[in-house]
């Protein structure tokens, strides 16, 4: 067997290698670890000796593909090892057994390029395209093409996983969904949104026939100025939004190519903000969504200042009824514009999906938290995205993703940069967060439906539930066959059956 060293050199970054401050880093900025080394891997077999030389040391390993966990799963591993994989993120097709390979090191970017300057193709991905393709995807994965695509994994067709025997072995292994046992076929099942961390290391993703990328796309950006705004507008703006979605998020709805992101912001970020997507060959629907959503007495604007971490599409005009014309684009360039990786900060973020639009005492909560003096920050937001149409139409328990009913996702933001200021952000967002849903958090009823695993908080007490719902004790069991000494480990990874409840 090949050292390490033979991929390429210098692939162990110690404290005393000047890689290091920057490897031991998460694109959030809260988390900075201290691990005894980053082994940078290439190859598969440079992973399997990776993991082999941690398991023979004892050090605790966790996996970097792009850095973006929200939490501190991946950076916070003191003393442990950490395996980046971004050198391992080649894209192609394999014509000997007809598929595409997206490799656990990808972004998002890798994929979305590769697969559409060589083979016309993409994957309902998400837009922030610096977002390692590995974590992404074994959570689930959603983005712009999804309502008309459904979520990657709906696409998935095998994985290969480098994972750890009962015997301390590391072992390679390709499964599908046809494997030949039913052990391998939930191992499979387990990566089609399980959520990273909880098995082994994903080197390479299997998609047998990925949809057609757009040739082109419909962009526009809106906002609505809080100067103008009162808490009646914004009702029924919210109102608005809601029913729309409501009424047009059902498989083979006409509005399935459109995707919408509402944006709402603290007021002094100036602006509410409304960005939409749609890769249908009506560009009128765009406008018409626009019609549908926004008040009738509140004068649209321009966008003109960035939301969260989304960029805006600039040159977008407003005709004399007041709706935006839309800015056609190929397809790939408008994946650019809306590129929402931003600037390294601070971030706490919180997930809910909803099966209905917002309640009256929703509606009224997020208007407190949006307004009330006592805190002061325009990066601060609930971003609302649309949901349905192909998404739901697989079952509950296809995939470890149970939410296949949602019509909206939602995901709580705030950023800063002070480390001193960590306390008053994160009482902001967790005081918003409790005043919408308790201490429970969205439990699944008939508005809620729980949060998206891929926007980790480790606040939720009952994240198994809220993540996986009913899917948890199959994903228990496929912990206990295929990590069994429980290598691949975090703060909110899938828990061996015997484990205490969290």
């Amino acid at each position: 067997m090949r050292s390490m060293e033979a991929v390429f050199p210098g692939s162990q970054v110690d404290p005393d290698d000047p890689r290091y401050a920057t490897l031991v880093r998460g694109f959030n900025q809260r988390f900075v670890g201290e691990p005894k080394y980053v082994q940078v891997c290439g190859d598969t077999t440079q992973v399997v000796q990776a993991v082999q030389r941690a398991v023979d040391a004892g050090l605790r390993i966790t996996v970097r593909g792009g850095g973006h966990c929200y939490e501190g799963f991946v950076s916070c591993n003191d003393g442990g090892v950490i395996l980046d994989l971004s050198p391992l993120n080649s894209v192609y097709y394999d014509s000997t057994a007809d598929r595409f390979c997206v490799e656990g090191g990808c972004t998002l970017w890798n994929v979305y390029s590769q697969l559409y300057k060589e083979y016309g193709r993409t994957l309902p991905g998400g837009s922030c395209y610096s977002v390692g393709a590995g974590g992404h995807i074994i959570g689930g994965g959603y983005g712009l093409l999804s309502r008309k695509h459904g979520l990657i994994v709906d696409h998935l067709q095998a994985v290969e996983v480098v994972y750890v025997t009962k015997d301390r072995v590391a072992k390679v292994i390709e499964v599908r969904a046809d494997s030949p046992t039913a052990e391998e076929r939930d191992l499979f099942w387990a990566h089609q949104g399980g959520g990273g961390g909880n098995f082994g290391i994903v080197t390479k993703y299997w998609f047998k026939d990925p949809p057609r990328a757009p040739s082109a796309a419909y962009l526009a950006s809106v906002a609505w100025d809080w100067d103008s705004m009162t808490y009646e507008l914004f009702e029924e703006l919210v109102r608005n939004y809601g029913s729309f979605l409501q009424k047009n998020s059902a498989p083979g709805s006409p509005y399935q190519d459109l995707f919408t992101l509402l944006h709402l912001t603290r007021k002094e970020a100036s602006q509410i903000v409304l960005t939409i997507q749609t890769v249908s060959d009506q560009p009128d629907l765009l406008q018409s969504a626009i019609a549908e959503i926004k008040p009738v007495s509140l004068t649209l604007s321009p966008q003109r200042v960035p939301v969260g971490y989304h960029h805006y599409v600039p040159h977008v005009a407003l005709n004399e009824s007041g709706t935006a014309s839309g800015r056609w684009m190929p397809w790939l360039e408008a994946t650019q514009t809306l590129n929402s990786s931003g600037p390294n900060q601070r971030g706490k973020y919180k997930s809910a999906y909803m099966l209905q639009p917002f309640p009256q005492n929703q509606i009224e909560t997020i208007w407190h938290f949006l307004t009330e003096p006592g805190y002061c920050n325009p990066q601060a937001l609930l971003q609302v995205d649309s949901y349905g149409c192909q998404i739901n139409t697989v079952a509950p328990d296809a995939t470890p993703v149970p939410q296949r009913s949602s019509i909206m996702k939602l995901q709580y933001q705030t950023y800063w940069t002070d480390p001193g200021q960590d306390q008053e952000h994160l009482h902001w967002i967790r005081a918003f967060y409790t005043a919408m849903y308790g201490p429970k958090g969205p439990y699944p009823d008939a508005v809620m439906d729980g949060c998206y695993v891929n926007y980790p908080d480790v606040d939720l007490e009952d994240w198994p539930y809220l993540y996986y719902k009913d899917n948890y004790s199959r994903l228990q069991r496929t912990k206990a066959r295929w990590d069994a000494l429980n290598i691949f480990h975090h703060q909110q990874s899938i828990r061996l059956p015997d484990e205490p409840a969290p």
